[in-house]
């Protein structure tokens, strides 16, 4: 199994809109599942409003350590796509995090099933300890449309973010959101790094996302969800090697992308 790590740079908070914009619009080839791996604590349960269980406190509780066991502790969204919830309590959270990825991270990364997209949120003075386990670790960082000097803090945040990330991560990409008020290719020759893809700022598309549970429809045709398809893409790329043949059909339909059990 691939473990694609998503995470954040200081000022931008974008990580599990992006994990299951990425988990939902993957190439159906790839079946993936969102893992909530933030330890400070897991939002997709309340957004869905989804019990509190099962998910990592509750896999990391068992003994199993295999495929079957991790797919039964997952849950299932309105629009097929997997979750691995994480306890809202950063408490709670950060233990369940750090003892599943003890216990997990190395088995599941060689697994062929399916993809596991990490939401590991903040990178803080270390690198997430699921962003360390990855084959790739895609950092966001989103422009602060009203204040150019408000995008550079946050630019230079992300620089220190991709440091901390080199010294631990095998690969990691820039994933830039919002195209103001600087372009992408001034961006990107700033951090120093080729961008694996670009988002728009899309309140729209994001809520379908978050709140619709589904990207299909109209979700589908948002500016996020089409341009979510080409990042995908560059992620398969990155993982399998230059010039892999995939089925381009999303995985979130038909629902038979979803993780198979």
């Amino acid at each position: 199994m691939t473990i694609v790590a998503v995470c954040e740079a200081g000022g931008t908070a974008a990580s599990t809109t992006t994990s299951l914009l990425l988990a939902a619009t993957l190439p159906r080839a790839y079946p993936a599942f969102v893992a909530e791996c933030d330890p400070s604590g897991g939002d997709i349960a309340a957004w869905a409003q989804l019990p509190a269980g099962p998910g990592w406190s509750s896999v990391v509780s068992g003994t199993d350590r295999n495929w079957s066991a991790i797919v039964d502790h997952t849950q299932e969204l309105p629009s097929g796509l997997r979750v691995m919830t994480a306890p809202a309590r950063p408490s709670q959270a950060r233990a369940a995090v750090i003892e599943a990825a003890s216990g997990f991270s190395t088995q599941i990364s060689t697994l062929p099933e399916a993809v596991m997209i990490a939401d590991c949120g903040r990178v803080e003075l270390d690198a997430p300890i699921w962003a360390r386990a990855s084959q790739l670790t895609l950092l966001l960082l989103r422009q602060a449309p009203v204040s150019a000097q408000a995008t550079v803090a946050r630019v230079d945040r992300t620089i220190e973010a991709l440091e901390v990330l080199r010294s631990s991560s095998r690969q990691v990409g820039v994933v830039l959101i919002g195209g103001s008020p600087y372009p992408a290719n001034e961006v990107s020759a700033v951090l120093g790094v080729e961008l694996f893809g670009v988002l728009p700022e899309d309140a729209v598309g994001a809520g379908l996302v978050c709140g619709g549970w589904t990207v299909g429809k109209r979700a589908a045709r948002s500016p996020l969800a089409k341009a979510a398809a080409p990042l995908g893409a560059r992620v398969v790329e990155a993982v399998y090697g230059r010039g892999h043949r995939f089925d381009p059909t999303p995985t979130s339909a038909p629902a038979e992308g979803s993780v198979p059990r």
